[in-house]
C-alpha cells in the first residue's frame, strides 16, 4: 500500500508539472495576444492620423495666385483726395503665392481682397497724384501739360494734333482759359469731344 501513495504522489506530482506549464503557456499566450491587440490598436491610430494628415495637406484650404490672377492696386492721394485704381495680370513671380505671400511682396499696402483669380491692394500716399491735366490752345493746336500739386503746369504730356479751328467758339474760348481735367478716363473723353 505504501506502494500505491507513493505511485499516486509520483503521479500528482507530475499532474501539477504539467498543469504548472500548462497554465504558464496559457498566460503566455494571453499576453501575447493582449500584446499584439494594444499594438495594432496603436497602429491603427497612427494610421488613421496619417490619413487625416495627407487628407489635410492635399485640401488645403489656403488660396493662392495663378497665372489667371488680376491684380487691382488703389492708391488713394491724401492731397488731391483722388483715388487712382490700375488693373494688371500678376507677374510671374507672384504666381502660386499665398496671402503672406503676397504681403510680403507689398510692403506697406493693405490687402482687401484675395482670391486665386483677383487681389485688391490699397495705399495711402501723402502725396498729389499724377493724373491732373490742363488742356490749351497753343497756336492752333490742342496741347496736354501735365498739374503739379499747385495746379502750375510741370511739363508738356502730349501734343494732340487736334486742331482748334475747327470748333465751337465756345470750346474755343474754354481751351484758350485753359480747361482742367482729373484722370487719364477723363482726358481722353474730352480729347474725343474734341476730335
Amino acid at each position: 500500500m505504501r506502494k500505491y501513495v507513493m505511485l499516486a504522489l509520483i503521479m500528482a506530482l507530475i499532474l501539477g508539472f504539467i498543469l504548472g506549464l500548462y497554465l504558464y503557456r496559457l498566460n503566455k499566450v494571453n499576453e501575447q495576444i493582449a500584446f499584439e491587440g494594444e499594438y495594432s490598436r496603436v497602429e491603427s491610430k497612427n494610421i488613421i492620423k496619417e490619413a487625416e494628415n495627407l487628407i489635410r495637406e492635399t485640401s488645403s484650404t489656403e488660396n493662392k495666385t495663378s497665372p489667371n490672377t488680376k491684380i487691382t492696386e488703389k492708391r488713394y492721394y491724401v492731397d488731391c483726395a483722388h483715388l487712382v485704381q490700375e488693373q494688371e495680370k500678376i507677374k510671374t513671380t507672384l504666381i502660386n503665392k499665398t496671402e503672406g505671400e503676397i504681403q510680403a511682396a507689398y510692403i506697406g499696402w493693405t490687402i482687401q481682397k484675395f482670391t486665386p483669380n483677383e487681389i485688391v491692394v490699397y495705399k495711402e500716399i501723402n502725396d498729389f497724384c499724377d493724373e491732373h491735366y490742363l488742356l490749351k490752345d497753343v497756336e492752333g493746336q490742342i496741347i496736354v501739360y501735365a498739374l503739379d500739386k499747385y495746379g502750375n503746369i510741370r511739363n508738356t504730356e502730349k501734343e494732340t494734333g487736334i486742331q482748334t479751328k475747327y470748333l465751337s467758339n465756345i470750346d474755343i474760348e474754354k481751351l484758350k482759359e485753359g480747361i482742367t481735367v482729373y484722370g487719364n478716363r477723363e482726358l481722353n473723353k474730352q480729347l474725343e469731344d474734341f476730335e
